[in-house]
């Protein structure tokens, strides 16, 4: 009877990674898929645009990403509440509508903003227009959430790439025809708009729907005021991870921005594998945690490890490969590789450290969060004046890199909890542990 037991646990364990490992090869695919895609088409918008048209649209981008509101920390909830018996169609709507309300308090203060600045009229209506595009993108939030909770990626990768080449070929026809910079806004807010029409249309298949007559004021109000930590951590982080290229606008050129905007884009191909990966593992860490903690915390040093390993290996091969990227680069563009072999490294830690958050939510100590990424917003300011003045884009690339080690492992050294994550990070960089991870599965 308890070698039938054990035969049964551990089924049920290869059967939820082997959903895991495919839940996380759908979100690979899409990402790898998008990435290409905008690798493709943002080499043909920045030698069209120049360097300081295309710096100037990736500074609008970078100061409605500041703005946007975005308390991640809702999609944790989300799991919580269906795991808890609520009805998940009143979950996903809640959800949603908290984003959009959110989302609109974005829009709002963006406003004002561009009142008060009274600047370009080319980038005002660029930011207004990403800023929109990003509160929209909150309509689909819950759908898409309660997909990848339930391991059903797949569901919404129809909808994230047919919307990415619709896009894609509108810009190159605005490359081809001659279109303004404002476009490009244009067609951005296009993609999301037929994203949210398909993944509402597959949702509707699933799962049926029954309106926002199911929408728990209670469980908005607890989301709202659960979120609010982790809004102001995501804020934060955000903060520091585009004050770069605003703060290079403001110091040297749009030109500058552009360039660097370039290095950073190369950054998103190396990250490609964080999101998908964490996503599909945090239902499973969700329940270790609930029933074996010995368990959770093997997982967590065996997870890391390969998500470290995986950064190791594929930061080496990019050496290789991205040089060959930069022929069909205009040559104004030359210095961004140089800027993303620093960058790089602060990808290092963002790998190694990228179940903390998702751990911190678990045991309830958001709170850490929104005090290392505060602690960050500063170091991250203080550290680009001093290095965009001596060093120009590397020194941006300098306190990006620095300000990374600092968030995501320096500071677990204050916290009694974040001692105990910085140590499961380190054990993490032993690679031996890719084995135990490799048997998960």
């Amino acid at each position: 009877m308890k070698q039938d037991e054990t035969r049964n646990m551990n089924n049920r364990k290869n059967n939820d990674f082997i959903r895991i490992l495919s839940n996380t090869a759908w979100m690979v695919f899409d990402k790898v898929f998008l990435l290409a895609l905008n690798l493709f088409v943002s080499v043909k918008i920045a030698n069209y645009y120049n360097a300081l048209g295309y710096g100037s649209y990736q500074s609008a981008g970078s100061g409605g990403a500041v703005i946007a509101i975005r308390p991640t920390s809702i999609a944790g909830r989300m799991g919580k509440k269906t795991d808890m018996g609520c009805d998940p169609d009143v979950v996903v709507v809640t959800a949603t509508v908290t984003r959009i309300l959110l989302a609109a308090v974005s829009v709002l203060v963006g406003t004002v903003f561009l009142f008060v600045y009274a600047g370009d009229v080319q980038f005002s209506v660029i930011f207004f227009l990403l800023l929109l595009n990003m509160a929209l993108g909150n309509l689909k939030f819950g759908m898409v959430n309660r997909f990848e909770y339930l391991l059903k990626s797949r569901k919404v990768v129809v909808a994230s790439d047919l919307a990415a080449l619709v896009a894609a070929v509108l810009q190159l026809f605005a490359v081809s025809f001659h279109w303004p910079l404002t476009s490009l806004a244009l067609i951005a807010l296009t993609s999301t708009v037929i994203s949210t029409v398909i993944v509402t249309r597959q949702y509707r298949v699933e799962f049926g729907g029954k309106g926002l007559k199911l929408m728990d004021w209670k469980l908005f109000r607890t989301m709202l005021q659960e979120s609010f930590p982790l809004a102001v951590a995501f804020a934060c982080g955000t903060i520091y991870n585009r004050c770069d290229s605003i703060m290079l606008g403001a110091m040297m050129t749009y030109a500058q921005v552009g360039i660097y905007s370039i290095a950073a884009s190369l950054i998103n191909v190396v990250q490609i594998a964080i999101s998908p990966i964490r996503e599909s593992v945090y239902p499973k860490l969700l329940s270790l945690y609930d029933t074996d903690r010995e368990e959770y915390a093997r997982c967590y040093v065996r997870i890391s490890s390969a998500m470290t390993w995986i950064y190791i290996v594929g930061v080496s091969f990019s050496f290789f490969i991205l040089p060959y990227l930069f022929r069909f680069l205009n040559e104004e563009y030359a210095e961004a590789f140089p800027v993303y072999r620093v960058l790089v490294l602060g990808t290092f830690f963002m790998y190694n450290a990228a179940l903390r958050a998702g751990h911190f939510t678990v045991i309830g100590k958001g709170k850490l969060l929104t005090y290392s990424q505060a602690v960050s917003v500063i170091v991250n300011i203080v550290l680009n004046l001093v290095g965009i003045r001596l060093w120009g884009m590397y020194g941006a690339a300098l306190a990006t890199v620095i300000t990374q080690a600092v968030s995501l492992w320096f500071f677990n050294l204050f916290f009694e909890e974040g001692r105990e994550v910085f140590r499961w990070q380190l054990k993490a960089l032993n690679p031996l542990h890719i084995i135990g991870f490799l048997k998960m599965i």
